[in-house]
């Protein structure tokens, strides 16, 4: 098969096309022939190298996917999934056979992979994933749309039901205008919740509909909370780590704070802890988000005719590797 993938970590230009022998599935496992993939700030960072974690090389990343079943393992019981299928694949799996998994949530597995980081993932014509990280693709949508969804859309949907995020709530997206940025706003938005976003680019997330954008100063921040909701946000959703004292800040009495993807800055914050309790503050961590979500976050969004944002596409991919 051939990938795109680097021998050595270092900047884009270490990425190349390589051949590789054509993967094989083992017991439990399916072969995925991949029809689109997409470009995350996880893909870049293992590319650059992540400290802690040791990727084998040579490395062929690449954290979202969709394509068609191609085989599958001997033995291999494919419950509801058939050859030929065109599915999605989960994030996040886990090791099967642990408390969590046994109740869907894979995520929550201290033994948890994630395609293009701790395996092989999309960056390739073929990847080999286990039966239990298919997700049924929807026809609702385009296969570059689809390609979008598993790690934005899947942890994003988590992020906000997590929070309890419902009509009329305010919400604060601490996250720019990377997928998760962008994702969380239309999620939101499709929710009928009113969203406050921090950027440094505010173009593109007042065409998404969010309602209030402002700037990473804190005063700014607080004065534009202050003008628009009764004491602070509903839910404030960090993503990026160094920020989770404004979202601590933000949030009104009993509010939700959601924090995750701390990954390439710091992950030491300073907190004042009470204001944290003093004002019922609830805070949540996570990560990846399981199978489940990210079916929940397609069903969700098929009914309401959400699309996901793409800034950009590259199309003929595989013609360029022959």
């Amino acid at each position: 098969m051939w990938a795109v993938g680097f021998e050595k970590h270092g900047d884009p230009g270490v990425l190349k096309v390589m051949e590789f022998p054509d993967l094989r599935p083992g017991p439990g496992e399916v072969i995925i022939r991949v029809l689109a993939t997409s470009l995350n700030r996880i893909d870049t960072i293992v590319r650059r190298g992540y400290p802690g974690i040791p990727v084998k090389l040579p490395h062929v990343p690449g954290a979202d996917m969709v394509g068609y079943i191609e085989s599958a393992g001997p033995g291999t019981d494919l419950g509801e999934f058939r050859v030929g299928d065109l599915v999605l694949v989960s994030n996040a799996w886990g090791c099967g056979s642990c408390r969590f998994c046994r109740v869907g949530m894979e995520d929550h597995c201290q033994s948890w992979t994630m395609p293009g980081f701790h395996v092989w993932g999309g960056y390739g014509e073929l990847v080999r994933v286990p039966v239990r990280a298919l997700v049924r693709a929807t026809r609702g949508m385009t296969i570059n749309e689809l390609a979008v969804l598993p790690l934005a859309y899947g942890v994003s949907w988590k992020a906000l039901r997590v929070a309890n995020v419902g009509p009329g709530d305010w919400v604060l997206v601490l996250g720019d205008l990377g997928g998760v940025g962008t994702a969380l706003t239309i999620l939101a938005k499709a929710l009928g919740a009113r969203v406050i976003a921090v950027t440094t680019r505010p173009s593109l997330l007042r065409t998404l509909g969010v309602d209030v954008v402002v700037g990473y100063d804190k005063e700014e921040l607080m004065r534009a909370i202050n003008e628009n909701t009764d004491g602070g946000v509903d839910a404030a959703i960090d993503s990026i780590g160094d920020t989770l004292p404004m979202a601590l800040d933000a949030v009104r009495p009993e509010g939700t704070v959601v924090t995750f993807g701390v990954l390439e800055k710091s992950s030491t914050v300073q907190i004042d802890i009470r204001r944290f309790y003093l004002r019922h503050t609830r805070l949540i961590g996570i990560h990846n988000a399981s199978g489940s979500y990210l079916k929940e976050a397609i069903n969700f969004m098929v009914s309401r005719d959400v699309r996901p944002f793409i800034s950009k596409s590259i199309k003929d991919a595989q013609s360029s590797m022959s």
